[in-house]
């Protein structure tokens, strides 16, 4: 079977605490986009888990969320000697904040609930993703949601209204670790963006969602690329521009398609760019 992983970007990322154990608690809402991974699921006659990636660069053992995911799966319906191929052909870039091994993982757990009639609920599909990083719960799903904790918890609410997506990954990338190790330094969030961002969202207003969009890795990484990303687009019209995850895409909100595309010719040559829109949930 085939699948696609789609992206999301963060419209918020409040770093809320941190645990004894080290992992970061965030209060962040976080939206579905249409830019995604191709994955391909069939029966293998060898079994075990076996993954293949179009990109060279990525692992494709248990280093790799995918083949997590589908280990964590087949050890939780008893298939542990049935064997799984996956072949990912990437889009979303790595290192960008856009969730792609998350939406791979999620699109792993969907197929497979499918490919074995299974019929495991989304709750409990959420379960096994959360085992394999925190924010596959939310891939699992899609849409819009406001995701609390590790980012684990996931509170589906209304999505974007009708609007136009660029999101551009320059060349600098950051992994999540270094990301976390860099944010230490500061304090935790101060002023938190994301019940203004619930309430823009409730409403339905694109200038009130692009007013408060807010992320405190954009505001203690303060990346040279992401900076002139985000005044490309402002300048270009964006109701909001802002980083995504822990970096370094960066996206703008436009009203029009014609926005949009008038901003992606304005920003050729400062990294890999995409024209998107929100997508609604399962």
């Amino acid at each position: 079977m085939k699948i696609n992983a789609y992206g999301k970007i963060n419209l918020t990322l409040d770093v809320v605490g941190r645990r004894e154990d080290g992992y970061h608690l965030l209060d962040t809402v976080m939206q579905t986009i249409s830019v995604w991974d191709e994955l391909e699921i069939q029966h293998s006659r060898q079994p075990g888990v076996h993954l293949q990636c179009n990109r060279e660069s990525l692992p494709t053992d248990s280093k790799n969320t995918a083949f997590r995911a589908a280990k964590f799966f087949l050890e939780d319906r008893g298939l542990q000697n049935e064997g799984v191929y996956i072949f990912i052909k990437k889009h979303i870039p790595s290192r960008s904040g856009m969730g792609g091994g998350s939406a791979d993982a999620a699109a792993v757990l969907r197929g497979l609930n499918e490919m074995y009639e299974t019929k495991l609920s989304a709750e409990k599909l959420m379960e096994l993703g959360a085992k394999v990083g925190a924010d596959v719960p939310f891939c699992v799903i899609g849409g819009a949601a406001r995701c609390t904790g590790t980012g684990a918890q996931v509170e589906p609410i209304a999505p974007m209204p009708e609007c136009w997506l660029v999101v551009c990954k320059p060349p600098t990338g950051m992994s999540t670790p270094r990301a976390y190790a860099l944010l230490d330094q500061y304090p935790l969030s101060s002023i938190q963006a994301t019940p203004r961002m619930l309430e823009a969202m409730a409403v339905g207003s694109l200038k009130r969602i692009g007013r408060s969009l807010a992320n405190r890795f954009d505001e203690t990484l303060r990346m040279a690329p992401v900076r002139a990303l985000k005044r490309a687009m402002t300048d270009a019209g964006a109701l909001g521009a802002m980083m995504t995850g822990s970096g370094s895409s960066v996206y703008g909100i436009f009203e029009t398609e014609q926005r949009a595309r008038e901003a992606m010719e304005q920003m050729v040559g400062m990294g890999k760019i995409f024209l998107a829109k929100p997508c609604a949930g399962i």
